[in-house]
């Protein structure tokens, strides 16, 4: 009996040292992100700038992996049960665990499965039209839209998506009824309007960022909390009184729950390092997305207050 517990005991001090030296040496492998989305829109995009600068701050390979599908919810499914050891994280954001939790889609994670990184860029939408479209103003759409309900028609990425919300959040102040027509993202959204497929849509910054300054697009309301400095002209949400949190992209990055506290807080402190990067910084704002770094404590508290104003914002849409 007494060899038996020797033996547990030598064998448990075994394991407490291999999990010490793993935790030292993290990473000593290939670390994958899973971007939950499809290539060429904002998501995909602010991982593909933070990416190597992870990379660096790692000393490692840092492999992204697009898994669209499901408004996010697939590939962060995979993040969430992946094995807890830093190798599998995801590039989050906050629209799957505020939005897409009222939207009806099935979510099958909780924010407490996942342990917070950190967040490090905002991506506004601007509401977009050809820049042949009769509508020269938001006031112009507004009275098309009144005097002809059901006739516009809008691109949306889907059920459950900031695009989608924020123009249900539009058409509900407004009094306006348009058709919505899904689209599996962004950049395939920013097509649609593009081939005149829609009337108008939500454009992600980045997606329709070139298109806006080759006068291709024309913005008449955008989401941001001020006038963007590249369309000035273009009033914002808030001026035309839609006040509500969480109708813009918060990427972050997230790992599954019950990591090594040595892991976590190397992922931690990478987040943060490859965000103040002065590289990283010119290279996210070129493409039309916002620097913002917050630790996983801010990250948290802003996705519970966003998810507030988005549930009160649902009980509105359905009264």
């Amino acid at each position: 009996m007494k060899r038996r517990a020797l033996a547990l005991i030598c064998a448990a001090t075994l394991l407490s040292v291999a999990n010490v030296r793993a935790q030292e040496q993290f990473p000593s492998r290939p670390v994958q992100v899973i971007v939950p989305a499809t290539a060429g829109g904002p998501v995909d995009t602010a991982a593909r700038m933070i990416g190597p600068e992870l990379s660096s701050a790692l000393g490692q390979s840092v492999v992204l992996i697009n898994r669209p599908g499901a408004s996010g919810t697939l590939g962060m499914h995979d993040v969430a049960t992946a094995a807890p050891d830093g190798y599998t994280i995801g590039q989050g954001v906050n629209s799957i665990f505020t939005i897409t939790r009222i939207s009806g889609t099935t979510v099958p994670f909780k924010l407490d499965d996942f342990t917070l990184l950190g967040n490090y860029a905002t991506d506004v939408s601007v509401l977009a039209v050809t820049a042949d479209a009769p509508w020269r103003t938001l006031d112009d759409l507004i009275a098309y839209a009144q005097a002809n309900p059901g006739k516009l028609t809008y691109a949306s990425a889907g059920v459950g998506t900031v695009s989608a919300l924020s123009m249900q959040a539009l058409a509900h102040h407004f009094k306006l009824k348009m058709v919505a027509v899904p689209f599996a993202g962004g950049a395939q959204l920013t097509a649609a309007i593009l081939g005149k497929q829609v009337d108008i849509g939500m454009v992600p910054y980045t997606t329709g960022a070139a298109m806006f300054r080759a006068k291709k697009l024309r913005g008449l309301v955008t989401t941001a909390a001020n006038r963007l400095p590249s369309l000035s002209d273009v009033p914002t949400f808030a001026e035309k009184g839609i006040v509500v949190n969480g109708l813009n992209l918060i990427m972050g990055l997230y790992a599954p729950r019950g990591l090594p506290d040595g892991v976590r807080s190397k992922l931690v402190d990478a987040v943060a390092t490859a965000v103040k990067s002065p590289s990283f910084v010119s290279k996210i704002e070129k493409i039309g997305l916002f620097s913002q770094y917050e630790d996983p404590a801010s990250a948290r508290k802003r996705l519970e207050a966003e998810y507030d104003d988005i549930v009160e914002l649902s009980r509105q849409l359905h009264k």
